[in-house]
């Protein structure tokens, strides 16, 4: 089976001023087509570097993609380290001068003449057209000193909105031809689960199906369990995935399980969604009363296009008086409990029911520091409520001295979302 290595070209990506989605996106997608990916590697603009990685590169992988440093600047090295290693020279090519000309002129701007060495293209290889902006695409094969095997060096511009519709049109297309087998990912969503408790429950599966494999991993509010399997077709991965699915289900783990999802659907916010689309099957609205997250709820729910339909607002109520004065949170309550309690919390549900006239309103108040704790209520400490037609609850939840406030507030913030589910699943 042939194997895939990815080599990311730019010192930007080493001193961190870009994060590399490039990669993410290309791994994904060679694991739909089942192309098995192995390493990953980010080598700077430097000519010598990147030759030797490039090279080591295709000592072991059948194809190598490389992204960036296509462009018109000096530092764009790219093509030019790739010819070098096929022996192959640069041409001129007609097609893409004309190309940039159209570019430029549907832009608007005038074209440099530095821009005419994105037309130079390695002799004999596989030009793809880019859409979006100036650097085609390159295709090279070959064979590589003295290995005997054929080696592929696919060549793609580094900017996302460029590099995506390249890959979908034109090297998609290219690999599906190369590979017989397909992958497909399924991811259980956990709650209230660890991941080692997660592995004591499931490891006698893990260590007796090959295929498909099983492997849980920790998110920071969530564990997941990803089921990849591998078969000469995608309706065959998924119905694999799908028996593996309903067997971790019927162990202890799954109670935990709140949602599942496919490598296309993983990037998305999986809990909200779920959630946007309980409510609209039932017609039911959700309000926020926050505190301590000072809006994240409402905020995760209103990022997901039609959340309008669920959403009736959200409270941001920092003070006391705020939680007094607009939620009508009692003054006792405030006094005998203290702002951070579950009395505050269930009273800062109700009120914010009342007053944004939906069917479930959550509420969260609590202290996500670095000061405010006390041996009482330390650090971490957060309380949540909530409240809907049938009654109101609230809860404790201590995440921990030690956490940061960054990370107090997404896992107060994702807590009350599972809050929502559960009791919208009642």
């Amino acid at each position: 089976m042939m194997s895939a290595e990815i080599l990311s070209v730019g010192t930007e990506l080493l001193l961190g001023d870009i994060i590399n989605t490039d990669a993410a996106y290309i791994s994904r997608r060679l694991a739909e087509l089942g192309i098995p990916l192995y390493r990953q590697s980010v080598v700077g603009d430097n000519s010598q570097r990147l030759r030797d990685a490039l090279c080591n590169a295709l000592n072991r992988a059948d194809i190598v993609i490389l992204t960036g440093g296509l462009g018109p600047t000096c530092d764009d090295i790219t093509k030019n380290v790739a010819a070098d290693v096929f022996c192959l020279p640069l041409i001129n090519d007609p097609d893409t001068v004309r190309d940039l000309e159209c570019y430029f002129a549907d832009v608007g701007r005038p074209m440099t003449e530095n821009n005419l060495s994105q037309a130079l293209i390695p002799k004999d290889s596989v030009v793809l057209k880019n859409h979006h902006g100036t650097a085609p695409g390159i295709i090279l094969t070959g064979k590589i000193g003295d290995n005997d095997a054929n080696r592929t060096v696919i060549l793609l511009p580094g900017p996302p909105h460029e590099l995506i519709p390249m890959f979908e049109e034109y090297v998609t297309p290219y690999l599906e031809k190369l590979s017989d087998r397909r992958l497909f990912s399924l991811n259980l969503h956990l709650f209230g689960i660890g991941e080692s408790a997660v592995e004591a429950e499931l490891r006698h599966i893990m260590e007796s199906s090959q295929n498909p494999t099983v492997a849980p991993y920790a998110c920071e509010a969530e564990v997941r369990i990803r089921i990849t399997a591998s078969a000469g077709s995608r309706d065959e991965c998924i119905l694999l995935c799908r028996d593996m699915a309903e067997k971790i289900r019927r162990t202890k783990v799954g109670n935990c399980i709140f949602a599942e999802s496919t490598s296309d659907e993983i990037s998305s916010d999986v809990l909200v969604r779920r959630i946007i689309d309980e409510l609209r099957i039932r017609g039911l609205t959700l309000g926020t009363a926050e505190s301590c997250t000072a809006g994240m709820i409402s905020s995760r729910i209103a990022d997901i296009p039609g959340s309008s339909d669920v959403l009736a607002g959200g409270i941001v109520s920092y003070t006391n008086d705020v939680k007094s004065n607009v939620l009508g949170v009692p003054h006792d309550i405030l006094e005998r409990h203290g702002a951070v309690s579950e009395e505050c919390a269930a009273a800062m549900a109700d009120g914010a029911r009342i007053r944004l006239g939906c069917d479930i309103a959550v509420s969260v108040t609590g202290i996500a520091g670095p000061g405010g704790g006390t041996p009482e209520t330390p650090i971490g400490t957060v309380c949540f409520g909530i409240s809907d037609v049938g009654g109101t609850e609230s809860e404790t939840v201590r995440f921990g001295t030690m956490s940061d406030r960054g990370r107090i507030r997404r896992m107060a913030t994702a807590t009350a979302l599972m809050k929502v589910l559960r009791r919208i699943q009642k």
